[in-house]
């Protein structure tokens, strides 16, 4: 399996993926009226997801942010290999791109894949399709659902990454020289890798494809929709089970497999977000 550890970064060769996560990325400003715990919740499970996808994809994986509490906020969610590195200035995504791409560069990989960080439905065989690709181009992208954005980007080795994402993206990589890779050029659809989400019809689609489990558990199978936002205070356990009550009154089901990572042994009082169906909790996180 590959590794982003140290001596992983510094063996040379292969591919390497970088992704951008600012704290203001993590908002979701498009998804009103969504409580606003909830975008950000539902921000922070697409980025998991789509990382998980990515490290077990390529040789290394390099996440460039503006949040210091990033590496372990990732290390909970099982992602300690992913290199967090900080950024050197304020600035926006493509620069954080650019960072990202020179670390990885310098660290020996040879090629780099820029990805955003909300593809919920993404699959390690999707991303290596899209690098299969890739290979035969110096530089290509892979546009969004919709044709007008970019969800990858991708240089090949000696060749500058020059990123252009957000807005249409998709023009500004084809207008830099970057080749389109359609389902022609890549020989198969890969929906997902296309998916990103930005509102609530973008995410019934990716429900559609199959979400990863981070961003999974904050829908309802029943219903394929998000869960009910809820502030829950716990009131301890009952038959060995925890229990809450929201912020109306209502006691919920609090199950210890729908605590988010970090979550563990709860103490009563204590105030959690919380997604639910009915009576019981889907997710609860701090």
């Amino acid at each position: 399996m590959p590794t982003t550890s140290a001596s992983a970064l510094s063996a040379g060769g292969g591919v390497g993926a970088v992704v951008a996560l600012k704290a203001g990325e993590l908002v979701k400003s498009r998804l009103a009226p969504l409580p606003q715990p909830l975008r950000r919740r539902l921000a922070w499970t697409m980025a998991v997801d789509t990382l998980h996808a990515l490290v077990t994809s390529v040789e290394a994986v390099v996440v460039v942010s503006d949040q210091p509490a990033l590496a372990h906020r990732l290390a909970r969610a099982g992602l300690s290999s992913v290199v967090v590195v900080p950024e050197t200035r304020p600035a926006g995504m493509n620069d954080a791109l650019r960072q990202g791409a020179e670390r990885l560069r310098g660290d020996g990989l040879d090629r780099v894949l820029a990805c955003v960080g909300d593809l919920p439905a993404l699959r390690p065989t999707s991303v290596a399709v899209v690098l299969r690709g890739a290979v035969a181009y110096e530089r290509s992208y892979l546009p969004d659902a919709t044709g007008i954005g970019t969800s990858m980007l991708h240089a090949g080795a000696g060749v500058a990454l020059a990123p252009h994402f957000q807005g249409r993206s998709a023009a500004a990589h084809h207008s830099s020289s970057a080749v389109p890779l359609t389902d022609e050029r890549l020989a198969t659809a890969v929906p997902d890798a296309r998916r990103d989400v930005d509102t609530e019809v973008d995410l019934a689609d990716a429900v559609g494809l199959g979400l990863g489990p981070a961003t999974a558990a904050l829908v309802d199978d029943a219903t394929g929709r998000l869960g009910t936002y809820a502030a829950v205070t716990t009131v301890g356990r009952e038959d060995g089970a925890g229990r809450a009550v929201t912020s109306e009154g209502v006691r919920v089901d609090l199950p210890d497999d729908r605590l988010a990572d970090g979550l563990r042994a709860l103490r009563p009082g204590q105030r959690l977000h919380a997604v639910l169906t009915g009576t019981s909790v889907l997710s609860a996180w701090l």
